[in-house]
């Protein structure tokens, strides 16, 4: 069931017309990571740091693509600067994947910390969020991700743990 939700989270971000995809390593997003490395419709590329990404993000804005990253939300605090000062300054559509670590379910106590974090760091960047907690939160990814490439600024999608883990 695990893939399914991954299946389900891969085709609604390329159904709202998503075709760059650049990846931070994560456990939870294992599953997308695995479906991106295979699929030769959309351009795939892994990055080693969430500011990597937003880079290579940019870049693939301007080159004509619509791209999001899949990351931890740990790494929304190293991304901070980037994200401000390159994404949103130059108005850049972007949609970040995370998978949100220290949400119920979460066994690692120190992932807490920035989960705890998160909701409130993206409400004072001014990014609209979407928190899936449950399969049928996946469908509202289509108009999230069209708010972002119509407002041309970042959107973020929370996935929690349960979502993926109990699947």
């Amino acid at each position: 069931m695990k893939n399914r939700i991954s299946e389900q989270l891969i085709s609604a971000l390329k159904a709202a017309g998503v075709d760059f995809f650049v990846s931070v390593p994560c456990k939870l997003l294992s599953g997308q990571i695995q479906l991106l490395e295979g699929d030769s419709s959309i351009s795939y590329l892994p990055v080693t740091r969430e500011e990597e990404g937003f880079g290579i993000c940019a870049g693939a804005h301007l080159g004509g693509l619509f791209p999001c990253i899949l990351m931890q939300d740990s790494g929304l605090g190293n991304s901070v600067n980037a994200i401000k000062s390159l994404i949103q300054f130059f108005q850049i559509p972007i949609v970040m994947l995370m998978s949100y670590r220290g949400s119920p379910g979460e066994p690692v106590p120190a992932q807490a910390p920035m989960g705890w974090l998160t909701p409130e760091l993206l409400r004072l960047m001014q990014i609209p969020v979407l928190h899936c907690h449950h399969r049928q939160d996946i469908a509202d990814i289509g108009p999230l991700v069209s708010h972002a490439w119509v407002t041309q600024s970042p959107v973020a999608i929370l996935i929690d743990f349960n979502l993926m883990e109990q699947n």
